[in-house]
């Protein structure tokens, strides 16, 4: 069997791929740029998240394509594939020129640094072995901006169709305090270990960069490790903490002003962009800049690298 094809079909269709996503999904960005980055013509179905404005993956029309209510789903020929990291892989293996035998060292270095940038088992224990899991507590600040501008009433269906209940609580108070949630203590401590832990992620990076051979992570071929940190350190520019985390970083600020260049990653995530988003990231700023809690939070940190 295929890299994460699943043996059934969830969809009658003519097209060759599908994509249920989201513009502001990281997971959804990531295949997005690996089928541009292919040159792979897809279906594009838009689905919604609380934080672009409603609960559509909780509806009952996208619970027959995924039961666990996530995106992305990506479908080969009516087959669903569910997990991210698994999706990229089999576009990756599936294009034609990208047969990379796996007992390579290229391939293991590929696998690895793909790997410690997805999102993998358990989000808030798993901070030091996968850099994903850091992105969620991260993105606390971006969401509660995001969703002041979300209807409550929107917020509460999830708690009725929703799979994941803890999710939508959270969503829920990150709506009801908006930034001032982030000052509980579980919070607050959570976003700081997140933070810790990401550096050292990063500070693994830019060793990794300023060893590379060529101009990406693993020499002259952009790669699916590429795709994987792009959308991470994309998120951090959203949420206001690259300027932190990417300080004494050169080689890693010197990769991110390269990607962000590249068609794959404008076509898959600048050409995505969202109302909620746009709002978000600039309620967030002001935030930054002005309330003294999050001034205090983002010095504090910065001290703690």
């Amino acid at each position: 069997m295929p890299i994460g094809l699943q043996d059934y079909t969830v969809e009658e269709t003519s097209s060759e791929w599908i994509l249920y996503h989201n513009d502001f999904s990281l997971c959804s960005r990531k295949v997005r740029i690996c089928l541009f980055e292919n040159g792979l013509d897809y279906v594009s179905k838009h689905i919604d998240l609380i934080e672009t404005g409603k609960y559509e993956v909780a509806s009952k029309e996208f619970l027959k394509i995924n039961p666990g209510a996530t995106v992305p789903v990506l479908l080969h020929r009516g087959r669903p594939i569910y997990e991210s990291h698994e999706q990229i892989k089999y576009i990756f293996h599936h294009a034609r020129d990208n047969k990379v035998s796996e007992e390579t060292d290229i391939q293991i270095a590929i696998d690895y640094w793909t790997e410690k940038a997805s999102m993998v088992g358990n989000p808030v224990t798993e901070h030091k072995k996968y850099a994903g899991n850091t992105i969620g507590p991260l993105t606390f600040p971006l969401f509660a901006t995001m969703l002041s501008y979300v209807p409550v009433f929107e917020i509460l269906k999830g708690l009725i169709f929703h799979p994941i209940r803890q999710r939508v609580v959270i969503f829920l108070m990150l709506k009801i305090f908006g930034i001032n949630f982030l000052k509980l203590a579980p919070i607050k401590n959570l976003i700081g270990s997140s933070f810790k832990d990401l550096n050292s992620h990063l500070v693994e990076l830019e060793i990794k960069l300023s060893s590379s051979e060529g101009q990406w992570l693993l020499g002259d071929k952009f790669t699916l490790a590429d795709i994987s940190w792009s959308v991470i350190l994309h998120r951090l520019e959203e949420c206001g903490w690259s300027y932190l985390l990417f300080k004494n970083k050169p080689f890693v600020e010197a990769y991110y002003a390269k990607i962000k260049k590249r068609q794959s990653f404008i076509q898959g995530i600048v050409f995505q962009s969202n109302p909620n988003l746009e709002r978000g990231i600039s309620d967030l700023k002001e935030y930054i800049d002005q309330n003294l809690f999050l001034k205090s939070l983002h010095k504090k940190l910065g001290k703690s690298i």
